[in-house]
């Protein structure tokens, strides 16, 4: 189900590397907000997302039980979004 590439890196030496799964992004931000993010190669999205939700868990419980599934959602479409923008 995973598709991998094949890097090479200036020595020539071949990198595989493969593409960021939507459901295991979408798991990872269940864990810790913002995993799913850092999973998907966006860390500067992560931190932010990591930040945001855990302050509004520390304001009111309901803001940040939204904001935490908006994370997961989001972890999941920027996984989708970078692993189709590697195949083409």
């Amino acid at each position: 189900m995973h598709e991998e590439i094949d890097l090479r890196d200036e020595f020539g030496e071949v990198r595989v590397r493969r593409l960021p799964s939507p459901g295991i992004a979408a798991v990872l931000a269940v864990i810790l907000p913002g995993l799913g993010h850092v999973y998907a190669g966006r860390l500067v999205a992560g931190a932010v997302w990591f930040l945001a939700t855990t302050f509004a868990y520390w304001a009111i419980l309901v803001p940040g039980f939204l904001l935490h599934a908006i994370n997961i959602w989001a972890a999941y479409r920027v996984a989708e979004e970078v692993g189709d923008r590697r195949r083409s």
